[in-house]
């Protein structure tokens, strides 16, 4: 399979068309061509018997050669049976369980899924079982003892607070 067939000049110079155009570069990764002139990094690959598309990125913020390199990471990727679609999904989603953490800090709750948030929600659900002063009790002591203790362990060692 041929690689590396586009050079920069033939990008700079590529012109949009009435319809989507495709500009490859061989071994899954070429540049799609909107009508309104933008211009995405695709990568095409399969894993697991099906065929994927992931985008790079778009140019001339991504250059041909950083283009080049993320294939070549995706590329290792699927050689190794790993899918970059959902490695890129599970990075996303830890970054945005960081973000919501850190505003639950600043704003003074606790973060999710750490040993004091599911115990505030257990003693929740568990105060109509007893009398108001048993349950503000039961709370207070968990705030004094326990929650300065183990409150912002993970409840799963797969979950990062």
């Amino acid at each position: 399979m041929a690689k590396e067939l586009l050079k920069d000049v033939v990008i700079r110079n590529a012109k949009p068309t009435e319809k989507d155009q495709r500009l490859n570069d061989g071994e899954g990764l070429y540049l799609l061509i909107k009508p309104n002139g933008a211009k995405w990094w695709r990568f095409d690959y399969s894993i697991g018997g099906k065929r994927k598309t992931l985008s790079l990125g778009t140019y001339p913020a991504i250059t041909l050669a950083n283009a080049r390199a993320k294939a070549s990471e995706a590329r290792n990727s699927v050689a190794n049976g790993t899918d970059p679609s959902n490695t890129r999904k599970e990075n996303k989603a830890a970054q945005k369980r960081v973000t919501e953490n850190k505003k639950r800090l600043d704003a003074g709750l606790p973060v999710i899924n750490s040993f004091e948030h599911v115990c505030r929600e257990w003693l929740a659900s568990n105060a109509h079982t007893v009398r108001d002063i048993t349950h503000q009790k039961k709370l207070r002591r968990f705030e004094l003892y326990v929650f300065p203790a183990v409150g912002q362990l993970p409840i799963s060692p797969d979950i990062s607070p």
